[in-house]
């Protein structure tokens, strides 16, 4: 065991260096959450009450880093979210709302906003698709019966757009670390039990149990090692994760 590392002072433009995407031309898949100690992602349905003004720092910034946010789209209405806009003079992220039924209420004006796409699936309902794309929505197809998470980082990649992240909701951070195309996590540990029944910040796809007789990392399922860890006075800790891949040489270390 050994300590991460020693205690620095950390500032507020200090976090754009120290969060940044790696300095690569291919696509980087990472995924902003927060959860309580005992693996929440929501308490009473929504995820906003984990936070403060330090996990509130970290999203902003990781949005200000992004070239696109990614979001199920019954997330996105239920936590009321608005087009991604910029506080300088770069261009803002391109807002993109994944769902595979389309179902999005009209008086969710986002959907059909400028810089905001919906990602979906050939299957999706014709009416709904219809009903958007009149209301000026742009909809991308990922995938056949479902917004399938390597199309659509392609599709996103194409456009340029290859600094992504993923605000969630829960299973869509699942499949995307199924399908295996997750490459980093930023995680705000929240300094409280939640209790309760709430799903954890990636939940519902599943992936084969590797074989048990392979060292570790490798014998888990989705294995990832930190690589930064900030805290505060108010008790949250900020972490990097990523993804460990066959042949990481850093792995057992």
């Amino acid at each position: 065991m050994f300590l991460m590392q020693k205690a620095t002072d950390i500032t507020e433009s200090d976090l754009a260096r120290v969060f940044a995407f790696p300095a690569t031309s291919a696509p980087t898949v990472r995924a902003t959450m927060v959860a309580s100690i005992d693996g929440a992602a929501t308490i009473d349905g929504r995820s906003g009450i984990l936070g403060g003004d330090g996990d509130q720092l970290v999203f902003h910034t990781m949005r200000r880093l992004a070239d696109a946010i990614v979001v199920g789209a019954k997330t996105a209405i239920l936590e009321g979210y608005g087009p991604a806009k910029s506080d300088d003079d770069t261009p803002p992220p391109t807002l993109v709302l994944t769902s595979r039924s389309l179902d999005i209420p009209d008086d969710f004006t986002t959907a059909a906003a400028p810089n905001v796409l919906i990602a979906t699936c050939a299957s999706a309902p014709a009416d709904a698709r219809e009903r958007l794309t009149a209301a000026g929505a742009t909809l991308v197809d990922c995938g056949t019966d479902d917004v399938d998470p390597a199309a659509l980082v392609a599709e996103l990649a194409s456009r340029g757009l290859n600094r992504i992240d993923i605000e969630g909701g829960p299973r869509l951070l699942a499949s995307f670390a199924a399908a295996g195309v997750l490459d980093q996590l930023i995680l705000t540990v929240s300094p409280t039990l939640a209790l309760g029944d709430a799903p954890r910040i990636a939940h519902g796809a599943e992936v084969p149990l590797p074989d048990q007789e392979l060292p570790l990392p490798f014998r888990l399922p989705r294995p990832m090692r930190a690589t930064t860890v900030l805290g505060d006075d108010d008790g949250f800790l900020y972490q990097l994760w990523e993804t460990v891949r066959d042949g990481d040489a850093t792995a057992g270390r």
